[in-house]
């Protein structure tokens, strides 16, 4: 059961270089493991909750737990997860990530030796029906997505659909009495009779329908559906190859542009609507047009919402800094003891009260960094950083202060002159700020300058904007509280083609981004690796790169194919042919994308105006955080200054 010669470095999916941590997993090895993860978690896991390729393939990319909610919940299977990780002395953020799903780093047949398999615990408040919508692929030519698109086409004709959720009334969109029962589905769709075996797949629930006499009207939308995507009924399965399908639509896309995608036609919505997915989350703050990938449609409403929040109130908006590093400082709320320390302290709960204790964290930080081969600098390079602002910051924090204060260390000197501009780069971004400003004399009448912006009660609480802290003054510091947008007219033609066409494609886009559909094609990183291939566009430095949001479309075809394996490129080819709204969900989603993109710069043009010389803007509102900046003329500068 001791995991303590696991290679500790990188998180639960890749190391510090992006390498993946895990690997394919033979069938052989299935059964151990899974043992193995019985006894570290306590629940049983019978071969009838293993899903996908899990134990049934020669080898798996991962292996997929069904874990029924009534007997344990995703809150305490992590926890349970962390706890037996925290005993081998590792770090559980290394191991088990929560993300939609449960994921755990796990050791092939328990043995860190042998390399370590990714564990993904699928979760079901109906396990029986969880494990055989999730089946369907089994003995068959078809996919189990095929198998659910003809069980829907069956139930539509009867006034049903069948999803993920279980079997529902078209006209009232509420589960159907016993909708959760494969056998009495099977009963509904096939006859008096029939079972969950007759379901089984695409062939076996043809062979149940040979003698229907409304077989015809049963498969018709099913037969239209394996029309479109170019695969033919049973026995009849040779299709158009995945090349030649990416070829067609970057040309389609080319030659006719991204109209005759989003416009309105009809779509083959033929199973229940999931949930959007998140195609993963930001370090910090989003930009206002990544929420579209990040959370489909219900991200582009969230962008549109973040921003009418400013409209309403331009004190949600305020400077965006870019220091380096990002501190942490305050009292502790027990002893109100000074404490410093960095974001990634923070976050791990390292509250340093002395430079002594810095000292200490940074040499061990650097021993580990040294024995993996990695730059180990800190104590010659950030330790003095820490001396030197630790006296100004103490002597800032008032003493009856009780929290922590979160803020971006721009400067360790006077910044410099250039063309009546102060000008200090703590990062990427090289700051201007013209000297005649307010903002300019108390910066030039300075040594140090942090500019704070969150605020924390304490190590596990909720941040907030900071408010309501009045800081000691210090000679020689400055420490740059937020400043606050005024009011800016709201450009309403943007923000009404970005609903309108919204409207159009709302269904179509979470169809593209549903979380289990893309689970069972293996690419639920899709909207990620959307994120992904903009921020290339945005990066000189890469073969992506354009100056502009021109042609996205094709060119994240282009670079699936650059930058993909053969077999997920294949992957994502059959996903988007099925069902075909999938290809308008994506063109539609990168248009929101552009839209949303031009909202942003509209609104970063007026707020510059403002205050000159800054990297962008945060919003801080109701409605969630969201951030302007214009990617090409500050991210993709920066980094070619950097070359």
């Amino acid at each position: 059961m001791q995991i303590n010669k696991l290679l500790e470095g990188g998180n639960v999916f890749k190391g510090p270089k992006g390498e993946p941590l895990t690997q394919r997993i033979n069938r052989a090895d299935v059964p151990a493991t899974i043992h193995w993860i019985e006894q570290v978690t306590g629940i049983e896991f019978p071969k009838d909750r293993w899903l996908g390729s899990t134990g049934r393939k020669p080898t798996s990319g991962d292996l997929d737990l069904a874990v029924d909610l009534t007997e344990v919940s995703k809150e305490q299977l992590a926890g349970i997860l962390t706890q037996f990780v925290q005993s081998q002395g590792l770090d559980p953020r290394e191991w088990v990530k929560k993300a939609g799903e449960v994921h755990f780093k796990t050791p092939i047949g328990g043995d860190a030796n042998r390399g370590f398999v990714q564990t993904d615990f699928m979760f079901f408040p109906n396990l029986d029906w969880g494990q055989f919508y999730y089946g369907g692929g089994e003995d068959s030519e078809y996919k189990g997505m095929n198998r659910n698109v003809l069980m829907s086409s069956i139930a539509k004709q009867q006034g049903l659909k069948v999803g993920a959720n279980g079997m529902f009334s078209r006209a009232t969109n509420e589960l159907v009495k016993h909708g959760m029962d494969p056998d009495y589905v099977a009963t509904v769709l096939l006859g008096r009779g029939a079972s969950r075996n007759n379901l089984k797949n695409v062939e076996s629930i043809y062979a149940a329908l040979s003698n229907d006499p409304d077989r015809e009207a049963k498969v018709k939308d099913f037969r239209e559906y394996l029309a479109k995507e170019g695969i033919r009924e049973p026995d009849m399965t040779v299709r158009e190859s995945d090349a030649n399908f990416l070829a067609r639509l970057r040309d389609r896309i080319v030659n006719q542009g991204m109209q005759p995608l989003i416009e309105t036609k009809k779509t083959y919505q033929l199973y229940e609507q999931e949930p959007v997915a998140v195609g993963g989350k930001a370090k910090g703050i989003e930009h206002l047009e990544d929420y579209v990938f990040r959370s489909g449609s219900a991200g582009v409403d969230r962008a549109l919402q973040i921003a009418d929040s400013f409209y309403t109130d331009p004190k949600t908006g305020s400077v965006k800094w870019d220091g380096k590093p990002a501190v942490v400082f305050g009292r502790k709320p027990d002893t109100g003891e000074f404490v410093l320390t960095d974001d990634a302290g923070f976050t791990a709960e390292r509250l340093f009260t002395s430079t002594d204790e810095v000292a200490t964290d940074m040499a061990r930080r650097d021993a580990n960094a040294a024995a993996k081969g990695n730059k180990a600098d800190r104590i010659q390079t950030l330790l003095p950083t820490y001396e030197a602002i630790w006296p100004y910051l103490e002597a800032a924090t008032p003493e009856n202060f009780r929290g922590y204060v979160k803020g971006d260390l721009l400067y360790t000197s006077t910044p410099e002159v250039e063309a009546g501009n102060l000008v200090f780069r703590p990062n990427t971004v090289a700051y201007r700020i013209p000297v005649a400003s307010d903002l300019g004399k108390k910066i030039a009448n300075s040594e140090i300058g942090v500019a704070v912006h969150t605020m924390y009660a304490d190590v596990d609480a909720p941040k907030q904007p900071l408010s309501r802290v009045k800081f000691n003054t210090v000679p020689g510091l400055l420490l740059i509280e937020p400043i606050y947008a005024q009011a800016v007219p709201k450009n309403n033609d943007i923000a009404k083609k970005i609903r309108a066409l919204l409207r159009q494609n709302r269904a179509a886009i979470d169809t593209l981004f549903n979380p289990m559909e893309l689970r069972a094609m293996k690419i639920t990183d899709l909207a990620k690796l959307a994120i992904d291939y903009i921020n290339k566009r945005v990066d000189p430095r890469h073969a992506a790169y354009t100056g502009d949001f021109r042609d996205l479309v094709p060119g994240f075809m282009a670079w699936l194919q650059q930058t993909q394996t053969p077999q997920k490129v294949s992957n994502i080819a059959q996903y988007l042919r099925s069902p075909t709204s999938n290809e308008q969900g994506l063109a539609a989603a990168f248009l929101l994308f552009e839209l949303l993109h031009d909202l942003k710069l509209d609104l970063l043009g007026k707020l510059d105006a403002q205050v000159p010389g800054n990297e962008g803007w945060v919003f801080a509102t109701p409605a969630g955080y969201g951030k302007a900046v214009n990617r090409f003329d500050f991210t993709a500068r920066n980094k070619a200054r950097n070359n």
